[in-house]
């Protein structure tokens, strides 16, 4: 008794389901009573009373005298059109950047050893180049000096002195440039001297702004030791990396904007000073230098900014979102063509809130495709444009009818009250598209 029960709930079920069907669906109705199944009177019954619609012939339903207002009685399909326009793919790029001195130095002794004497500037100090930053002790270089220059004068002496003696043609020639060596080598051991006694002066080698000084008075440094950093940030060098889609289009003085992530009211320009010749292959983007103005000294060293840049996009075809529809061969677009509808395919080259960039083959600037009333167009099947584009005339305008009274005139408020229907037509067109062509097109988009 309990398995006869579920036979039969699942009888009920199954009609309910097949009522709701062609409810919703005239054309399943529609096929069943013109198919040859011995179906019951009953049944064929049943089923006008569930679809009216299901017992009209299809000829009437495609030519417009039945349904409601798919068509007009000229035949042809009411849509929305809009002309193919041109756009630029993107345009804007963005990125994070580190803020680097324009020149930078750090000082350590040059190839001496000694003891400080005396520190001569302070930590965050303007220097120009060639300032004193620290002195190192100095009394061995300058005694070497001295004695240098006490054995220069002697041998400028003896020089004069022989000098004199040949010229009575008592020394030979020979002899006499002997001693002007002695007098060359005198001088270079001089400069020697000299050279040793500035090196214990060290200098900023760059105009800029002292770090912290790493020293004091009385310690030992050699040439590994860290005297102080010196950086001109009179100008910033902000370092980011581009991404390899931009790569073709950077070129050295491109103007780009930069916003400190410490001051994001403030607005630096500036331009690319200088491009990478590989890129990295883990992040695959591109070492790009910019350099900005810093003369009034509110930028550091080490500061993180958002870098973006105007480029010179691609240009293409551009449409209406709601004017792709997805087909198995890929995405298509319907094209308007003598009063017809015409299959145009279309490559997604970019995807944008309310424009789509495609390259296609079958359609051209100021082409005119359906972006209304998808749902209804057929291959080569005639269409009638409500707005969007030039009116198409009816091929044979129909006889006014009682019933045509209560059709859409061809008013303006009629028009766009009827375009304002198909709407929602396009809404539920575009919930039913599979994920995989979103998924495609988005896919497209980013290649």
């Amino acid at each position: 008794m309990g398995f006869l029960k579920q036979i039969l709930v699942t009888i009920l079920v199954l009609v309910v389901a097949g009522a709701g069907y062609i409810k919703f669906d005239p054309s399943a109705g529609r096929a069943l009573l013109d198919s040859d199944l011995p179906l019951p009177d009953q049944m064929r019954s049943a089923i006008l009373w569930i679809s009216p619609e299901a017992g009209e012939p299809a000829a009437e339903v495609a030519s417009g005298e039945s349904g409601p207002g798919r068509r007009r009685g000229g035949g042809g399909t009411m849509v929305v059109t809009a002309p193919v326009t041109t756009g630029s793919t993107r345009t804007q790029m963005r990125s994070i950047g580190s803020g680097e001195a324009a020149r930078s130095v750090v000082v350590h002794p040059d190839n001496t050893t000694g003891i400080i004497e005396e520190v001569a500037v302070q930590s965050a100090d303007v220097v120009e180049e060639g300032t004193v930053l620290v002195r190192l002790e100095r009394a061995s270089e300058e005694l070497a000096v001295d004695r240098a220059r006490i054995a220069l004068d002697a041998a400028e002496d003896k020089v004069a002195r022989f000098e004199r003696l040949r010229q009575a043609n008592t020394l030979s020639a020979v002899e006499v440039n002997d001693v002007m060596r002695e007098r060359d080598n005198a001088r270079l051991d001089l400069r020697a001297a000299e050279i040793a006694l500035g090196k214990r002066d060290i200098r900023a080698p760059i105009p800029g702004r002292v770090g912290i000084i790493a020293v004091d008075r009385g310690d030992l440094v050699s040439t590994d030791t860290v005297i102080a950093t010196v950086d001109d940030r009179e100008h910033l060098k902000v370092i980011f990396y581009t991404p390899e889609s931009f790569v073709q289009q950077l070129a050295i003085g491109t103007r780009v904007e930069a916003v400190s992530t410490a001051q994001p009211d403030t607005v630096y320009d500036g331009e690319i000073t200088a491009i990478d010749s590989r890129l990295d292959e883990a992040s695959r983007t591109l070492r790009t230098e910019a350099l900005i103005d810093n003369s009034a000294d509110q930028l550091r060293p080490g500061m993180s900014f958002s870098v973006s840049l105007s480029l010179e996009g691609e240009t293409f075809l551009s449409v209406d979102p709601i004017s792709v529809v997805w087909e198995r061969t890929g995405p298509i677009v319907w094209k308007v063509v003598d009063g017809k509808a015409v299959k145009a395919p279309v490559r997604i080259i970019e995807r944008t809130i309310d424009r789509v960039l495609v390259a296609s083959t079958d359609l051209a600037v100021g082409d005119t495709v359906v972006v209304e009333g998808l749902q209804s167009v057929r291959e080569g099947g005639p269409v009638e444009i409500l707005n969007g584009g030039p009116e198409i005339a009816d091929p044979a305008p129909a006889e006014p009818t009682p019933s045509a009274s209560t059709a859409p005139a061809a008013s303006g408020g009629d028009s766009r009250a009827t375009a304002e229907s198909l709407v929602g037509i396009t809404r539920a067109e575009a919930a039913e598209q599979p994920r995989t062509g979103q998924d495609a097109s988005a896919g497209a988009a980013r290649r």
